[in-house]
């Protein structure tokens, strides 16, 4: 079975976000980690991969230095990786995004497809449907199971009661959520071992991609301003137990909770 594990580059979440003049997010190298949601669905492809045998690998498109991001990936388990990287791409939107990984995915081969449910950096979440339109294949989303038996993908997800129960022939495209599992940490011996396993590169013209639908020139979404949020907070201390019930209570009416 082959399993492939799309994975964003993402600034990580503590890092000073800062817009340049174009609106777009500035992306420093050394701010760069895996998505965290994609870290669940890396665990995810590797606890398959032990239960079925076969290949996991990592694609991830962005830029020439996102290598260093596929192998902290590479780090965990995967057996190799693969970066779609090309200047043309810069700016790409979703849609843009869905259409190169669907190339890629349709010149690496696969059974079964795993993303996060979303990025970090964006919080869209429908580049795994952009994507399983893009090939037209079905997409079982928001897992938070897997069984997989080399034919069909079968996922429970949570629902307003209980869970449904979802079920479709492989190969298919499977998001996940974080629920689904606990991501392992990078040993020693994987760190050391990820230094020698192979990165490929592909470029659009590797993909028959024509540049001119891809970037910010071909983006339908475009920022045009943003701003920090504020929050006011005014918060008072009570000192003493004499009378701190009834200051409580008046708060809370104050608040017209009660």
């Amino acid at each position: 079975m082959k399993i492939v594990m799309c994975v964003k580059e993402t600034p990580s979440t503590t890092a000073e976000k800062r817009f340049g003049a174009d609106m777009r997010l500035e992306r420093r190298k050394e701010d760069a980690i895996i998505n965290p949601f994609d870290e669940y669905s890396i665990e995810e492809g590797l606890r398959q991969q032990e239960k079925h045998g076969g290949e996991t690998i990592v694609l991830s498109m962005g830029p020439a230095t996102a290598t260093d991001t596929i192998r902290k990936a590479l780090a965990m388990g995967a057996d190799r990786g693969v970066l779609v990287s090309d200047p043309a791409l810069a700016g790409s939107d979703a849609v843009a995004t869905a259409r190169v990984l669907a190339a890629a995915l349709q010149k690496i081969g696969f059974d079964l497809v795993l993303f996060g449910s979303a990025a970090a950096d964006a919080y869209g979440g429908i580049v795994p449907s952009a994507v399983a339109e893009f090939l037209g294949l079905p997409l079982l989303s928001f897992a938070t199971k897997l069984d997989e038996d080399g034919t069909t993908a079968k996922i429970e997800r949570q629902a307003e009661v209980g869970y449904n129960t979802v079920e479709t022939q492989t190969p298919a495209l499977v998001s996940v959520m974080k629920s689904i599992n606990e991501p392992r940490y990078p040993s020693m011996k994987g760190i050391m071992q990820s230094k020698k396993k192979t990165i490929d590169t592909m470029s659009l013209a590797d993909l028959g991609i024509e540049s001119g639908t891809v970037g910010a020139g071909a983006s339908g979404e475009k920022a045009l301003s943003a701003e920090k949020i504020t929050t006011q907070r005014k918060g008072e201390i009570y000192m003493g137990n004499d009378g701190a019930a009834e200051r409580v209570v008046a708060f809370l009416v104050e608040q017209k909770v009660l």
